[in-house]
Parts: structure tokens; C-alpha cells; sequence
């Protein structure tokens, strides 16, 4: 449970953020450590609906979620009309915000989690960010996945536990899709969107 709790937390401090101005943050290390201390600060607030609409602009603004779908879905995602792609990103951000809002209720980032950061690694358009998160007695490792795009670096990606984002995407929709089609995906996302947001 822990473990699960830690990973949510580490998920969202890495893709609930803040759009920022990326003159403050022209390096990838710049760019985690001021989003992570933005969304603190949006986690922070009180439980109410104003913070959950927050929560779903920060969300929309600044996640790179077509370059995660993208390289989730591979040719499916190439093969999508861009109605079916932007149904797909819209229930995948209801889907993340509703997780996020469920797994973090009761819990502030700064009293019960810290974050720490160490150099990224660069290579060319591509950085890696290497980040701790503890929990008392407990730590998890993290690396952030960041690319550069347009001159900005942004994060498109999250390992935990040598796990990432993409990977848990591709191995969960991608066997839907080759077996069921691309409906059922559609239908199976929209089903856990309506049971976590009436909760």
C-alpha cells in the first residue's frame, strides 16, 4: 500500500504541472524542481471544487500527453482520426486527475513526502532526472523523462521502480486494442473515468 502510495504521489509531482516560464527553467533539473514546488503548492490548497478545476488546467497545460500516447500506442496511435486521438487524451487527463485526487486525499506534499534532485543526464534532445522520494523510513527512486521540444524542455515521462508511464500504458491498452478494438478501450477508459469521478 505504501509502495502504491508513494508512486501516485511521485506520478503526480511529476505531471500535474504548473505551465512556468521557461526562462526560470531553461535546464531540466530547473524545469522538475519548479513544477514539483508548483504543484505542491496546488496540492497544498483545501479539498474543493476550485482545486479540482486547478488541478485539470494544470494538468491540460503542461503534460505532454500526445508524445506519451504517441509512444504508448505505436502505429495505433498513428492509425487514430484526430477526433478518436482527442477523445482519448481527454479521458486519459480525467483519468490521471481522478487517481491523483483519490490517492492523495488527506496527504501534503511538503509535511509527508520529500523530493530530492541530482544532475540530469543529456543526451542530445533527451534528459533524465534522477530524483528521490522519501517517506519517513521509506524511498523511492524516480527518474523524470524529459525532451526537448520547440526549445523547451518537457516532461513526457515517469519510472518508478524501473517501471515507466509508457511502458504500463503499452502493455495495458495496447493487448485491448490488438484484441478488442479500438472502442473497447475507449469504453473500458470511460467506464473507470465515471466510477473514480462518482466516488
Amino acid at each position: 500500500m505504501l509502495r502504491t502510495l508513494i508512486t501516485i504521489v511521485t506520478v503526480a509531482l511529476a505531471f500535474v504541472l504548473v505551465a512556468a516560464p521557461q526562462a526560470m527553467a531553461s535546464t531540466p533539473e530547473g524545469v522538475v524542481q519548479e513544477r514539483t514546488n508548483a504543484v505542491a503548492d496546488v496540492l497544498a490548497q483545501p479539498e474543493s471544487p476550485s482545486r479540482t478545476a486547478r488541478l485539470g488546467a494544470v494538468i491540460d497545460e503542461s503534460l505532454d500527453f500526445a508524445q506519451l500516447a504517441k509512444l504508448s500506442l505505436g502505429r495505433h496511435w498513428e492509425e487514430r482520426t484526430d477526433e478518436e486521438r482527442e477523445e482519448f487524451l481527454t479521458l486519459l487527463r480525467r483519468l490521471l486527475q481522478a487517481n491523483y485526487e483519490d490517492r492523495l486525499s488527506g496527504h501534503q506534499v511538503r509535511e509527508d513526502y520529500t523530493v530530492s534532485y541530482e544532475a540530469a543526464r543529456v543526451r542530445g534532445d533527451r534528459a533524465f532526472v534522477p530524483a528521490t522520494i522519501r517517506h519517513q523510513d521509506r524511498s523511492e527512486e524516480v527518474v523524470y523523462r524529459l525532451y526537448r521540444h520547440e526549445g523547451e524542455w518537457r516532461i513526457y515521462d515517469l519510472v518508478v521502480d524501473d517501471i515507466s508511464l509508457e511502458e504500463t500504458y503499452r502493455e495495458g491498452y495496447v493487448p485491448i486494442i490488438d484484441e478488442d478494438g479500438w472502442d473497447e478501450l475507449i469504453d473500458l477508459m470511460r467506464e473507470r473515468v465515471e466510477e473514480l469521478e462518482g466516488r
